[in-house]
């Protein structure tokens, strides 16, 4: 008999070596580090005969919307042990999870897909896009003259905790999709063993300085003729062409790649010729509007106006009604109506659309919206335009 229900802290560990398990790896860390991060209260086990075969969890984090912030139930540790896959566990626990954060009063959850064809049927749209990048070193020139005015440093790894999150918060502001990162992920972050490699296939940190304050950072690694930066963020335009150039230019390199980049990213525009730039464009973070009256109405628009939206949700039947959408410059409020829909959507759809990822009009021509009313499309593009496009730049 089959039995969901959150785990005990004697069961923890048994929970962790399903995940393994799961993932096909190795329990290569010490269950008693992950402890103190996990929140037993928000976990989910499946048990079959007394046993732990799947489970999942969530961590209560802040989002950037457009705006303004949000609580969302980050969704992770997705797994169902192989000897108990294709018996619909995994529905089971997605249903009772999101009924769980419901009852919480979380309006959103958001999750990393690590295979992007199964979250779309629980409600999931892609919230969130990046791209990754290569490009050969002599490609890399700008099309503008570039002089870097202030100066670069290294960080050393017991800095990183302590220097870095307030670049990345100025290097972020306003931009929908981003998690601040918690400061124990500054401190994994610090004791990767991969500072201990130094040379070949390290990890270094450079800060950018203008004057006395830092304006931006890479992180990055070299090997086999290829600099890799990993993370770049910048509070101004100067800090980002200087670090950007300060990569490109790193010795005994012929090639650079980056990751996780937004998909407006200025780089593009800044080349002489950026058609030698390769991007490739991914999904990034999938969100979940499971609440959509509170999630509508916490976000900011663009443009005042009413809009109606009846919502398909197959597994939260709370959201299958129609909602009023009100926003003024004073700010939003959306409630159930049984007014005339202007705009017929899927919960997914509608998710992909909130941080402003994707224009109403695009979700209309995939055939994930309808337009009952005339002109209803083009007021919803003009309501949920953004100024940045939607960037997931880390985990939670």
């Amino acid at each position: 008999m089959l039995e969901l229900r959150q785990i005990t802290a004697d069961e923890f560990v048994e929970w962790v070596r399903v995940e393994a398990r799961a993932y096909g790896n190795r329990l290569n860390a010490d269950p008693e580090v992950l402890r103190p991060h996990f929140d037993l209260d928000r976990s989910i086990a499946a048990f079959d005969d007394g046993k732990i075969v799947g489970g999942a969890h969530s961590h209560l984090q802040e989002i950037s919307i457009p705006g303004a912030t949000s609580p969302i139930a980050g969704v992770a540790n997705i797994e169902v042990q192989p000897t108990h896959r294709r018996r619909g566990i995994m529905t089971m626990m997605m249903h009772h999870q999101l009924k769980d954060i419901y009852e919480r009063g979380e309006p959103l959850a958001g999750l990393f897909a690590s295979e992007s064809v199964i979250y779309g049927r629980f409600g999931y749209g892609v919230g969130s896009l990046r791209e990754e990048w290569s490009i050969e070193r002599h490609y890399t020139g700008y099309a503008q003259r570039h002089e870097t005015p202030g100066r670069f440093a290294f960080i050393n790894p017991p800095e990183i905790g302590t220097l870095l999150p307030d670049v990345f918060r100025r290097s972020t502001l306003g931009r929908p999709g981003v998690f601040q990162k918690a400061s124990h992920l500054w401190e994994r972050e610090a004791s990767a063993p991969e500072h201990r490699q130094g040379g070949r296939g390290g990890i270094f940190y450079v800060a950018y300085y203008e004057g006395d304050r830092m304006e931006g950072y890479a992180r990055y690694r070299t090997g086999e003729g290829t600099v890799s930066v990993q993370e770049l963020m910048a509070a101004s335009r100067t800090a980002a062409a200087s670090l950007w150039r300060f990569c490109f230019d790193t010795d005994l390199v012929t090639r650079a790649e980056a990751e996780r980049r937004p998909v407006d990213d200025p780089l593009t525009w800044m080349l002489a010729d950026p058609r030698r730039l390769n991007r490739g464009t991914r999904d990034g973070l999938w969100l979940r509007l499971v609440d959509v009256a509170a999630a509508l109405s916490m976000r900011q628009y663009t443009a005042e106006g009413r809009l109606v939206f009846e919502v398909r949700d197959e597994v939260c039947p709370w959201n299958a009604a129609r909602f009023a959408l009100e926003a003024t410059c004073e700010g939003a409020h959306c409630k159930a109506t049984e007014a005339a829909p202007d705009i017929s959507i899927g919960v997914a759809a509608l998710a992909s659309a909130f941080l402003g990822g994707v224009s109403f009009s695009t979700l209309e021509q995939a055939g994930l919206a309808d337009e009952n009313e005339a002109g209803a499309l083009e007021r919803a593009n003009r309501m949920f335009a953004v100024q940045q496009q939607p960037w997931t730049p880390c985990g939670f």
